[in-house]
C-alpha cells in the first residue's frame, strides 16, 4: 500500500511538473505535434486483389454452462480473430490451418475442402468461460510451442467471468479425451488499483496426436490476470529466430493491455507506467520450467522468468517490479508480430481517442502511455485529450522524460513509428512485414489495417527502422487500392471496393440482421453516426462517402505459406490477398440499404 501511495503521488507531481514545464519553455525550442483537421493517408495507385477464401461456421456469443446454440443473426457471424499455422516441421503444416472463433471455438481449416472443424470448445470445458461481454472477450489468441511438432504444445487465452455459476476448473464432460487429473486453477494476479471484474487465463494444452483433427490430451493453466472491462491478455509469440540453446529459446512473449485503467482519472491512471503490475505491459516467460532450471520460478510455479545467462528480462533486480515485465506502457497492444529477416518485435496498440500506434518492441522499452498517445502528451483529467487539442494548447517539451518508480533516472519514452490519427479510423488491427511470393511489389512493406473502417494500409518497414527512437519521425502510411473478386457468378466479379462494403454485403448475404441505422452490428466512432444531436452528421470515408454504419472488425493474419490473409468479424469471413494489380473501374455499389441488410 505503500508503494502504491509514492507511486500516485509521484505521477500526480509528474503530470502537474509537464504541464507547468510547458507554460514554462515557451522561449525556448520546443517539438509540437499537431493533430490534422483532416485525413492524412492517401492512395498511391497500389491496388491489391481480394479474393475470398472460406467461410466460418455462423456463431454467437455465450458463456460456459449455457445451453442455448441459438445464433444471433443481430450480431457478429464468426468472430473470427486468428489464422495460424503449425510450425513448418509438423506433419500436417502444409494442409491446414488453425482459426479461432472468439465466441467460443478453436477450429481446423482444411486448405484444400476449406472445411471447418471444431478441435476445441471453449464454452463446454470452462464453466466460467465468457465470449458474450463485448468485442474482446472470448477466445482471445493463441500460439505453437517452437518445439510443437515433437511435443504436441501450444497456448491459448481466454476470457473467464468469475461470477458465473459452476466450478473454476475445467470439464471434460463434452471432451472425454482431455484428461484434467493434473489440471489446477492459478491464484488470479489483479492490478493494485482498480476494480478487475473479468480474469485472462493463458493455458498450456498436450495434444499426444496431432497426426489427427482432434484433441487428445491434457491442459495445465499457467497464468490468470484480472482486469476491469477492457483491454485484457491478448496476443500471444514466440520469438521465431531463436533455436535451442539460444537464450531466447522457449521464452513466450505475452501482451497485456491496460485494463481501460489509463483513461481512467485516479490511482488507476498510472498502472501502465508501474513496474509492480502486469497491466499495460509485454511480458516475457519460459512455459517451460525445466528448460533453463536456475531461472528464477513464478510465485505460482507454473513458469520461469528470464533471470540469467546473457538475457535476462531488463526489470528483474528492479526491488518491487514484476520480473515478468519486457516493455511497458502501452495501452491496448492487442497484437504482436515478428519479422524474422529483421529480427524485430512488432505491436500494434490501440489509442484512446486520436491515435492508433504501430510500436517496434525492445526490451526495457517504456512506450509512454498513459502519459503519451501517438506522440503528443496525454491529459486524462481532460476528456482524454493530447497537447495539440488542450485550450491552449500544450506545447511539447524539448525534454522529454517520464520519472518511473524504481528507476533512479529519468526515462526518455519510445514511440510509435508509424501512426495514424482518428480522421483515418479508430483502432488499429494488426499487420505483419510482407516477405511473400504472391505480391513482390509489396516485399519488405508493413501491410496492415483499421479494424472498425476495413482500410488497409501499407508503410516501409526500413522507414519504420529508421523512425524508431525518434519522435519527430515516422513512417508514411499508404492505404492500399482493394480490387475485389467476389463469388463465383455475382455481379461486379472483380472491381474496385471498399472493404467496408465487401463485409456489409456478405453480413446481408448471410442474414445478418444490423440494427437501426446501421449497415454492419456494432458501433465505431469512425464508421457510426454520433448520438450527439449536436453532430448528426454521417460518418464519412475519406473521399466523402458515407460508410453506414456498424464495424467491419477486421485483421490480418500470415500464413505458414508467407502470405496474407484479411478476416473480418463481422461477416465470419477469411479472404486472402493473392496479387497486386492495375484496378478496373471502380464499382459504382457502396454498402448494402438497411432494407437490403436486413432481410
Amino acid at each position: 500500500m505503500a508503494m502504491e501511495q509514492r507511486i500516485a503521488q509521484r505521477f500526480a507531481r509528474l503530470r502537474f511538473g509537464f504541464v507547468l514545464l510547458a507554460i514554462l519553455v515557451t522561449s525556448t525550442a520546443v517539438l509540437f505535434a499537431q493533430y490534422p483537421s483532416r485525413s492524412q493517408i492517401g492512395k498511391d495507385g497500389t491496388s491489391v486483389l481480394l479474393e475470398d477464401y472460406a467461410e466460418l461456421p455462423i456463431s454467437s456469443p455465450t458463456h460456459g454452462g449455457s445451453a442455448s446454440r441459438a445464433i444471433d443473426y443481430k450480431a457478429q457471424l464468426g468472430r473470427v480473430t486468428s489464422l495460424r499455422s503449425e510450425p513448418a516441421n509438423a506433419p500436417l503444416a502444409s494442409s491446414r490451418f488453425f482459426v479461432d472463433d472468439q465466441s467460443s471455438t478453436l477450429y481446423i481449416l482444411d486448405k484444400g475442402t476449406k472445411k471447418f472443424t471444431p478441435y476445441l470448445n471453449f464454452s463446454e470445458i470452462f464453466p466460467k468461460f465468457a465470449s458474450d461481454l463485448g468485442n474482446t472477450v472470448g477466445i482471445v489468441s493463441f500460439a505453437f510451442d517452437p518445439a510443437y511438432a515433437k511435443n504436441g504444445k501450444f497456448y491459448t487465452v481466454h476470457t473467464e467471468k468469475p461470477d458465473l455459476d459452476g466450478s473454476a476448473s475445467p470439464t471434460n464432460a463434452r471432451l472425454s479425451a482431455l484428461d484434467i487429473k493434473g489440471y489446477s486453477t492459478t491464484p488470479v494476479v489483479n492490478p493494485p488499483a482498480g476494480p478487475a471484474h473479468l480474469e485472462s487465463v493463458l493455458v498450456e494444452w498436450t495434444d499426444t496426436n496431432i497426426r489427427n483433427s482432434t484433441f487428445e490430451g491434457t491442459a495445465r493453466e499457467i497464468l490468470r490476470t484480472g482486469y476491469d472491462r477492457n483491454h485484457p491478455m491478448a496476443d500471444l509469440v514466440f520469438n521465431p529466430s531463436a533455436r535451442p540453446g539460444d537464450a531466447d529459446y522457449g521464452n513466450l512473449y505475452i501482451s497485456i493491455g491496460d485494463g481501460a485503467s489509463g483513461e481512467t482519472p485516479g490511482p488507476s491512471h498510472t498502472l501502465p507506467q508501474r513496474l509492480d503490475t502486469l497491466v499495460g505491459k509485454i511480458l516475457r516467460i519460459t512455459p517451460n520450467t525445466n528448460l533453463r532450471p536456475k531461472d528464477t520460478l513464478s510465485t505460482d510455479g507454473q513458469y520461469r522468468i528470464p533471470s540469467t545467462g546473457s538475457d535476462p528480462n531488463p526489470f528483474v533486480s528492479v526491488t518491487g517490479a514484476r520480473g515478468e515485465i519486457y516493455a511497458y506502457g502501452l495501452r491496448n497492444p492487442h497484437r504482436l508480430q515478428w519479422d524474422v529477416e529483421t529480427k524485430t518485435l512488432i505491436a500494434d496498440d490501440i489509442g484512446v481517442h486520436y491515435w492508433e500506434e504501430v510500436d517496434i518492441i525492445t526490451k526495457g522499452g517504456n512506450y509512454g502511455y498513459a502519459e503519451r498517445e501517438g506522440n503528443e502528451q496525454f491529459f486524462v483529467n481532460d476528456a482524454g485529450k493530447t497537447g495539440s487539442l488542450m485550450s491552449p494548447p500544450v506545447p511539447f517539451p524539448e525534454k522529454d522524460l517520464l520519472q518511473v518508480e524504481g528507476i533512479s533516472e529519468p526515462v526518455a519514452a519510445l514511440y510509435p513509428v508509424a501512426v495514424y490519427s482518428h480522421r483515418e479510423g479508430d483502432s488499429i488491427g494488426n499487420g505483419f512485414v510482407y516477405r511473400g511470393k504472391l505480391m513482390p511489389q509489396l516485399r519488405g512493406k508493413y501491410i496492415f489495417n483499421d479494424m472498425t473502417t476495413g482500410r488497409i494500409f501499407y508503410a516501409d518497414f526500413g522507414e519504420m527502422i529508421a523512425a524508431h527512437g525518434k519522435r519527430d519521425q515516422q513512417a508514411q502510411i499508404h492505404e492500399l487500392q482493394i480490387v475485389y473478386k467476389g463469388p463465383t457468378g455475382t455481379a461486379g466479379q472483380t472491381a474496385k471496393r471498399r472493404m467496408f462494403d465487401i463485409v456489409a454485403e456478405t453480413y446481408s448475404r448471410r442474414r445478418g440482421m444490423p440494427p437501426a441505422d446501421h449497415v454492419l452490428p456494432g458501433n465505431g466512432g469512425a464508421t457510426t453516426r454520433s448520438q450527439d444531436p449536436a453532430h448528426p452528421e454521417a460518418k464519412v470515408d475519406p473521399e466523402g462517402v458515407a460508410y453506414g454504419g456498424g464495424r467491419a472488425d477486421i485483421r490480418m493474419a500470415l500464413g505458414g505459406d508467407g502470405e496474407l490473409y484479411v478476416l473480418s468479424k463481422s461477416d465470419g469471413m477469411i479472404r486472402k490477398l493473392t496479387a497486386v494489380v492495375t484496378p478496373p473501374p471502380t464499382s459504382r455499389r457502396g454498402a448494402p440499404s438497411k432494407e437490403t441488410a436486413s432481410r
